[in-house]
């Protein structure tokens, strides 16, 4: 079990950036360095959403310049369906790929 507690502060952080649309690419590299090789676990995820509905890994992927994975239809129903987990499982991989540009763990 990681740091879950530095997942809950960085994500608040960077929706409060994104909802204050302050948030670019050099910005979100500035909030997102102080985590490099530490312990950061995505445990601490707190399922905040940015008031246009996004959520933080959603919001870090396009706005380092990756593509979002196409969305399903609607909202996310109770007890996820094939087309949410794939969405998910596909957005986590981006996630992932801008996490470890910046060397979490």
């Amino acid at each position: 079990m990681g740091w879950n507690e530095g997942y809950t502060i960085c994500e608040a952080t960077v929706i409060g950036a994104y909802n204050a649309d302050k948030l670019d690419k050099a910005l979100l590299a500035v909030l997102m360095e102080p985590y490099r090789d530490t312990d950061i676990d995505s445990g601490g995820r707190v399922g905040t959403l940015a008031t246009d509905g996004k959520c933080f890994e959603e919001i870090v992927v396009e706005t380092f310049g990756l593509a979002l994975p196409e969305k399903p239809e609607g909202r996310p129903p109770d007890g996820w369906s094939d087309e949410w987990s794939e969405y998910f499982e596909r957005l986590s991989e981006q996630m992932g790929l801008v996490t470890e540009h910046f060397g979490w763990h």
